[in-house]
Formats: structure tokens, sequence, C-alpha cells
């Protein structure tokens, strides 16, 4: 549509019909029927007219697609919708378009080798419904049935989840962003809307890298039972399989005795706090013996034993189960064992306790930081932007994010049995690397939280990460179903395509076969003059099952394009590229943390 040769065609087309109408007309009385001549010249200009409009379009949709402008769009232009959410332009993918695509694979129809290297795919893939494209809105109640964002790395994901955010802070949403790596961009990009939509004192941001300018916040403080605290620190590490098992087993009911007799005490549950008395079972009877008995005060560890021991048998003291438990890692096992069988668990503590990060993840009631809770950020309707730093430790970031993730979950779970509010605000989580983050206990939210009025957005590169993690494909196919929205960018793993190929199912689609036959004449073909030729032209139209998407199409989609699922249609769309965001917020916390 853009070579010089189709320009030759328009041009020699629109002047011929026009021609015609005017030669027509000028010789209309020497013709039959010249009466008839303004209707003809009229007919041939509107022919013309036509024919050039639609190659003019034609012309500018390829030159977009070519030269990249049709991705770029100012944040003020914007498509907008009352309860909507713009995800990008779009149109329904159908089964003339695939059988285009068929088609034209078929035959080598594509784009320049040059255009495709510049764009990373092959844009033809979007211009066979160009000209039906339009905004592709979603539902705000809709996206409370989560939304599953898939693709390898710069392929478009980060853009995608920009763009979505960038919508809701404008409509005030409550907006928490969970980010291992730390996008500076996205950062940048959530602190300037916040500013230019009279929302900067609802910013927050929890930053491990950047200690000076970051909140305090505790995963440990939102909790039904005390057990779920235990489970929420042995989520960090990977299923227990064979001999470690017994290790796992032994740390947990350790820990679930500190975590029972903290809050037995009403003694706040932190890492740091948790952490202290893992290491020293003995210092934390003790202390919680002179809580409830001062005169015990001064007794050394056997003494206190012995003496609450004779206590409860005497009936001075009801047994309690919390300081049952605990005794039995203090008396049964000797300290060496004791250590032995939790090493595996103190260090990974540790990482979480050490330096700065006491301060920000164990504040204390007295602590400079306020602590930022789950509460504030809901009733105050803050956006939140979670960086915790994945390059500068990955396992770390990794159990800060589980126990993150686990401790919304626990106050999802309070918000929907007592808060009749909670319809009125709605929270959007947003959450890249997930596979890392989301454990088998959290994927319970995807299935429930829709009637607290919580949409889930998840980001990751491939579903085969969270088998890796789950150790089950039918933990995949849990997430995928409970996804409303599956947006599926260019993925250079071919299992990854095959699985949304196969989500998108297939069709009957119409196969075109064509074949040449050409006989000249020589030797046995009857003919008498060398001359005669016998040539042949045949066409049949077949039906055939065939996949509504290809895997290779999904392999070969331009940066920034995507297919999704949106309900039980299929969409190919492309996400606008809005304007770099002119604040220097995270830039400003790089040199104020090197400083």
């Amino acid at each position: 549509m853009t070579s010089g040769t189709s320009r030759l065609l328009m041009l020699a087309l629109f002047l011929g019909l026009n021609g015609f109408g005017v030669m027509v007309a000028i010789q209309a009385p020497e013709l039959p029927y010249g009466g008839l001549a303004p209707w003809i010249l009229a007919g041939s200009m509107s022919l013309a007219l036509a024919a050039g409009t639609w190659w003019l379009r034609a012309h500018m949709v390829a030159r977009m697609l070519l030269t990249g402008a049709i991705l770029r769009l100012a944040p003020k232009h914007l498509p907008r919708r009352r309860d909507h959410t713009f995800l990008g332009y779009a149109f329904l993918w159908r089964r003339e378009h695939a059988e285009r695509l068929y088609y034209c694979v078929a035959r080598g129809i594509e784009p320049p080798e040059e255009q495709q290297v510049r764009f990373g795919g092959n844009t033809l893939l979007h211009g066979l419904g160009m000209l039906s494209e339009k905004p592709l809105f979603i539902s705000d109640a809709r996206r409370t049935h989560h939304t599953l964002v898939l693709g390898s790395p710069g392929e478009g994901k980060t853009r995608f989840i920009e763009l979505v955010i960038r919508q809701l802070i404008e409509k005030g949403d409550v907006v928490v962003i969970v980010d291992p790596k730390g996008d500076k961009r996205l950062i940048n990009t959530v602190k300037q809307v916040c500013e230019e939509t009279g929302r900067d004192q609802a910013f927050r941001i929890v930053a491990l890298p950047w200690p000076m300018a970051s909140c305090a916040y505790n995963p440990l403080a939102n909790f039904s039972v005390p057990s779920e605290i235990t489970d929420r620190i042995m989520g960090i590490f990977p299923p227990a399989t064979g001999e470690s098992e017994s290790f796992r087993g032994f740390q947990w009911g350790a820990t679930n005795a500190v975590v029972q007799i903290l809050y037995a005490c009403g003694i706040p549950l932190t890492i740091e706090r948790i952490l202290r008395y893992l290491r020293k079972p003995g210092q934390l009877f003790l202390e919680a013996m002179e809580r409830r008995a001062p005169e015990m005060a001064r007794l050394d560890l056997q003494s206190a034993v012995k003496r609450y021991q004779a206590m409860v048998e005497s009936g001075a003291l009801r047994k309690s189960k919390e300081f049952g438990d605990l005794l039995h890692y203090i008396t049964e096992y000797k300290p060496d064992h004791y250590h032995k069988m939790v090493a595996s668990l103190i260090p990974q503590l540790e990482r979480l306790a050490a330096g700065v990060k006491q301060d920000l993840l164990s504040p204390e009631s007295d602590s400079p930081r306020r602590p930022l809770t789950w509460e504030a950020i809901d009733r105050q309707k803050l956006v939140v932007y979670f960086y915790l730093g994945s390059l500068h430790g990955e396992e770390s970031a990794n159990a800060v994010g589980k126990m993150l993730l686990l401790d919304f979950e626990a106050y999802i779970a309070s918000r929907y049995s007592y808060d009749p509010d909670a319809r009125n605000r709605r929270i959007s989580l947003f959450v890249d690397e997930a596979h890392h983050l989301v454990s088998r206990t959290f994927l319970h939210i995807l299935a429930e939280a829709r009637g607290a009025d919580v949409a889930v957005t998840l980001s990751t590169q491939t579903t085969a990460q969270f088998e890796q993690v789950f150790g089950s494909r039918a933990a995949v196919d849990e997430i995928v179903t409970q996804n409303f929205l599956c947006v599926q960018f260019q993925s250079r793993n071919p299992r990854e395509c095959k699985d949304f190929s196969d989500l998108a199912g297939e069709r009957e689609m119409r196969v075109v076969g064509e074949s040449h036959r050409y006989e000249p004449a020589f030797f046995s073909s009857g003919f008498r003059n060398v001359e005669d030729f016998r040539a042949q032209y045949t066409q049949n139209i077949s039906y055939r099952e065939a996949p509504l998407v290809p895997a290779w199409a999904i392999a070969s989609l331009p940066t920034f394009h995507y297919f999704a699922r949106l309900g039980g249609r299929i969409m190919k769309a492309r996400v606008p590229l809005v304007d770099e965001p002119t604040c220097t917020y995270a830039a400003d916390l790089q040199r104020g943390a090197a400083a």
C-alpha cells in the first residue's frame, strides 16, 4: 500500500474514472441515452472519491504501523468511559482474520524485514483488522474478576500495567503496586499522576533499597489466629520434600510456640521479635512468666521451669497449652540439637531483621516511622508502591513479598466479614513477577476477593513459572481459570504460545487451494504449431479445524501488541505508549541513597 507502484496505479484509477465521466458528459449530445450523462459523471466521480478515500486510509494505517506513530499517545488523549478502564486499541479477532493470516503466511506476504526488526515482530497481525479497531474497555465491576498478564521481558507488560494504574489513580481508587525489581519509569509515573490529580498526599512508598524515603511496614500485622503468622513465616520457603520435611516440621512447631506465647502475652508480633526468641526460647519463657508471676523475675531458667511446673501441679497456676508447647522445645531438646534443627530458618529471618530492615519491617509503636497498615491504606484511599529490591537480594525480596500478600489476604478476609462499607472502596492490587510472590494460600483471594471489591492483576513471564513454584499444573489451571482477562504479549516460550493458542480454541477455517498447469507444444502434446500451448488454473475451497490464534502468531507479535481473552472473546490489541513522565522522583531517591 505504500509502494510507488501502488501510488501510480491508484492515481491512474482515480484519473481514469474522472476522465471517463467528463468524456461522457462532453459527448452526451452524440451518445445514446445522453441524458444520463450527469448521473454517469456523478457516479464515476463518487467511485473515484471512494477508491481514493479507501486507499488513503489504508495508506495512513500502513504508514502508522510502519513508523510506530500509531503507538504514541498523550495522557490527555486517552479514551475515557464512565465506570470503565481503557486497555488499548483493539478489534475482535474473528475467523476471517485468522483465515487472512493463514493466506498471507502461505504466500509469503509480510512486512519488510527491517520493519519487523524495528518493531520486534510482524505488524501484519494488527493490520489484518486495523480498519475496524476501536478503544477496548473493561468495566470496573469486571476487573474484580482479576487479570493475568503474560509475556517475555521487554514486550510491554509493565507499560500495560502503567496504562491501567494511571486511570485508577485518576478515579480515586485504592491502588497498591508490588514490584520486586523496581521499575523507575513506573515509580515516576505513579508519583506524577498522584501530583496531577491532587492525590500527592495519598502517595506512599515502601522501598527496601531506599530506607530514607520509605514508610515502615509490618507484614505480620493482620491475622485471624496466631498460627497464620507461623504459616506466613514458613511460607517463605519452598515446599519441603524428603528428609527436609522433618526439619520443616520442627521449625514450624518452634516458631508457632514462640508466636503463641507472644500473642497470649499481648506482645506485638514482628519479624525481629520472633527471631530473637527463636534464638533464645528460654528468655521468652522467663519474660512471659514474669508477666504471669512477678515473683519469678529473679529466677534462672532451670529454677523458673521447676517453679512453674510445681505451681501448675498445685493449682496455683492454670495449665497453659502455650507454655507447655514452649517448654517442650526448652526441656526436651538439648540446645545444640535445637539450634541445628532451626539452623536453616534463622538466617532467612536475619536477612529480614538486619540493619535498616529491622526499622522498616519490624517497627515498634514508638518508632519515628509511622507504620503503614492495610486498614490505613484502605480507609484513607492511599496509593502505595512496594519496591522490594530483588536485585539487591532476591530471597529477601521474595520473602517480604510473600508475607505481604498473605498479610493482605488476612486483612481482606476481615474486611469482607466485618466492614459493611467495603464495597464503596475498591482496592486494585498489582503484582509484578507474581510467580516469586504468590503462594497457594493467596490463590484463595482470586476466588473469593470479588465479594470484597478487590481487583488483582498478576504479571509474570510464563505460566510454567507458576508450575515450577507450585509443583502442579492444576495450580496453573486454577490461576488461569480465576482470571476474567488474560493478556498475552509476545512470548519466546513455545509452550506458553501453545497454551494461549489452546485457550483461544480452534475454528472451522476456509482453506483455499490453488494449482497451475502449463503444457507447451512439445513431444506428445498433440499441438500442430509450436506457438500453441495449454494453460490450466484451478482453485478449490475446503474447511478444516485450525487454531483461531496460531502459536507462531503469538511468538511473532510486535512489542506492545497483545492478544487477550476477555471473557469468551478473543481480542487483538495494542498498548498506546503514553508520554514519558517528567517527574524525577526515582532518580532523586537514587541520588539520596547513594549519598
